[in-house]
């Protein structure tokens, strides 16, 4: 496109000057007119370089960052996949719901954990331990205001049923019902076993399920008295038949412990039952009390040893019961030579000792005696009373020249008078003082402080000889 040159206009006289403006704007008019000539489109073409060069620039900005785009959404996609398993939480890895991993790595470990990203691949996790309450299932319906067993068991009445569907319970072997609440902890020790049979959040709903169905067995298994008194064993129970049901559904699935919460009897015999149960564990600390000072009075009697005494006792009884006089003999000989064995203490030995030292006394004092009667033999025989006199006077002197004894001597005159005399205060003391040595003589002689001997249950005989050491057996209780 070229502007054309405009026309000459010739010069006409006059007219000249009249028309001079008119063909001063003529000669500033121009007109394009578009052709087809090579050397137009080449002038085309530069004039559009720059625009293209910027629209080509453009679109490849475009396309890099598309490119960066697509690049970015594939690296997140990669990523996603990885997953930071926390402590105490297991699970498996699944590609296209299938399990992934060699037999026995299939379980994923905690820590960041890369895998295929969803959908190809995916983790199932759940918590390795859990717990479980179950308060209702075997518990009778509370009220607002039964907040406490205490309270519930003050508002029962004997005359308001249990009602199955309401009220939980479950039936003792005995026929009597009894109320639990119980508490029991799981793991998940083969999750892949375990995601074979149910979903994650279903291990619940089962232990549940297997919890229930071992208590219905166990407590079918005890009385009420037992069940609630014997305090671990029907949990341990409980236990056992929980993991063996989850065990024959290869569910993967270990029951850890099973505590029972709460053990209680039907609420409106529960005060009743509950003084029974008083009573007996007054009876049985009364027992265990009295076996004790049972046990310190045998040790005490005859030594630690005292249970073989007992026994040797015990036959000698059932030789005399069946009339065995010459048995009964050799072992009653028996019984008395193992109390003076050195390992029988004691009152047992205490008694043995003193009596073998009061007989070696008593044995001195006779043969001194005996001594003394074979001195005086011959003066009996010249003079008898002349010994009997001065034998008189000699007691005499020695009753008369102790120190408690006085003597007072007064006129024949005066014989038909009673006279009082007190003693002085010296010799009042001194007559307590030989009275307690008298008394503490008797007490160290055989016999004189002997144990007291009560019959027990085993020495109460109906119908034949009771208790009794005599050599001869024709005394004692229960025989005539």
């Amino acid at each position: 496109m070229s502007p054309k040159s405009p026309d000459p206009v010739p010069d006409s006289g006059g007219e000249h000057d009249t028309d001079a403006p008119h063909a001063e704007r003529l000669g500033k008019s121009a007109r394009l007119s578009v052709g087809s000539t090579g050397s137009d489109r080449a002038s085309m073409r530069e004039a559009m370089d720059p625009a293209n060069q910027s629209l080509g620039e453009a679109l490849r900005l475009s396309y890099r960052i598309l490119q960066l785009a697509i690049a970015g959404l594939v690296v997140t996609f990669l990523v996603s996949g990885f997953q930071q398993i926390p402590e105490g939480v297991t699970g498996i890895r699944t590609v296209f719901g299938k399990v992934a991993g060699e037999p026995g790595e299939e379980t994923v470990e905690p820590g960041l954990q890369p895998f295929w990203p969803y959908p190809v691949g995916e983790f199932t996790t759940m918590q390795q331990r859990q717990s479980l309450d179950v308060v209702d299932a075997f518990w009778p319906e509370r009220t607002t205001k039964d907040v406490t067993v205490e309270a519930a068991t003050d508002s029962a009445d004997v005359n308001t049923p249990i009602r199955p569907g309401r009220d939980g319970s479950v039936i003792t072997a005995d026929g009597d019902l009894a109320h639990l609440q119980l508490s029991v902890e799981y793991s998940i020790a083969d999750p892949v076993a375990m995601l074979r049979q149910i979903s994650a959040d279903k291990t619940d709903a089962l232990v549940r399920s297997t919890l229930r169905r071992a208590v219905v067995q166990t407590a079918a298994q005890y009385t009420l008295s037992d069940l609630l008194e014997q305090r671990d064993t029907p949990a341990l129970e409980i236990r056992q038949r929980m993991q063996e049901s989850l065990n024959a559904l290869q569910s993967g699935i270990q029951i850890g412990s099973v505590t029972i919460l709460e053990r209680t009897a039907p609420l409106a015999v529960r005060g009743s039952l509950r003084r029974v149960q008083t009573a007996r564990e007054d009876m049985k600390t009364n027992l265990e009390r009295a076996r004790q000072d049972a046990n310190s009075k045998l040790v005490g009697a005859a030594g630690p040893k005292y249970g073989e005494i007992l026994a040797m006792i015990h036959q000698y009884e059932l030789l005399l019961t069946s009339g065995d006089q010459a048995g009964s003999d050799a072992l009653l000989g028996k019984i008395g030579l193992r109390f003076e064995e050195a390992d029988i203490s004691g009152d047992a030995a205490r008694i043995i000792t003193g009596a073998k030292a009061y007989q070696s006394v008593l044995e001195s004092t006779l043969a001194k005696e005996s001594r003394r009667l074979e001195s005086l033999a011959p003066s009996y025989k010249e003079n008898p009373l002349q010994l009997i006199q001065q034998l008189w006077l000699d007691a005499v002197r020695q009753a008369i020249t102790q120190n408690e004894v006085e003597v007072f001597s007064v006129p024949n005159e005066l014989g038909r008078y009673a006279i009082r005399v007190k003693s002085s205060p010296t010799m009042m003391q001194t007559r307590r003082d030989a009275e307690l040595a008298r008394k503490k003589l008797a007490a160290s002689m055989i016999g004189a402080n002997l144990p007291s001997f009560q019959l027990g249950s085993r020495q109460i005989m109906i119908d034949r000889p009771g208790r009794r050491l005599e050599a001869t057996g024709d005394k004692g209780f229960g025989k005539e």
